[in-house]
């Protein structure tokens, strides 16, 4: 089994299982929670952080039809799904705060393994070794 395509928005999961099933795609959809559930829920800016890990999900049961299921996708103008794609979009074009982050956090190590440096080098001085 392999994953296909992933949703907040289960009516999109429902209509791409329907078109999947129409083609004689054999999939199933994991996640699914239709107790005690919202049946819409609005993009937020603020909750980009969530885990798509517990939205719905589509996997294609036999791997043989992944291909077919993928090109289904493109055709219908959806993109199939990239594992790891928001953390491979934020490492090839970094954020101006990300940048900074990182750049403290550097100058952070070098300076803290200078003063370590410096203090293994005066305990070296005061056993006579130096």
């Amino acid at each position: 089994m392999r994953q296909l395509y992933t949703s907040p928005h289960q009516p999109n999961i429902d209509r791409l299982v329907a078109l999947l099933g129409e083609h004689g795609i054999e999939c199933q959809v994991q996640n699914v929670s239709r107790w005690n559930r919202r049946a819409h829920q609005r993009f937020s800016y603020i909750q980009q952080r969530e885990s798509r890990e517990q939205w719905p999900q589509v996997w294609v049961t036999h791997a043989d039809d992944y291909t077919r299921a993928r090109e289904l996708l493109k055709e219908i103008g959806i993109d199939p799904v990239i594992r790891h794609g928001d953390a491979l979009a934020a490492a090839r074009n970094p954020s101006p705060i990300n940048q900074r982050q990182h750049t403290v956090t550097r100058v952070r190590r070098i300076v803290l393994l200078s003063v370590g440096g410096a203090v293994v080098l005066l305990m070296l001085r005061y056993m006579g070794v130096i």
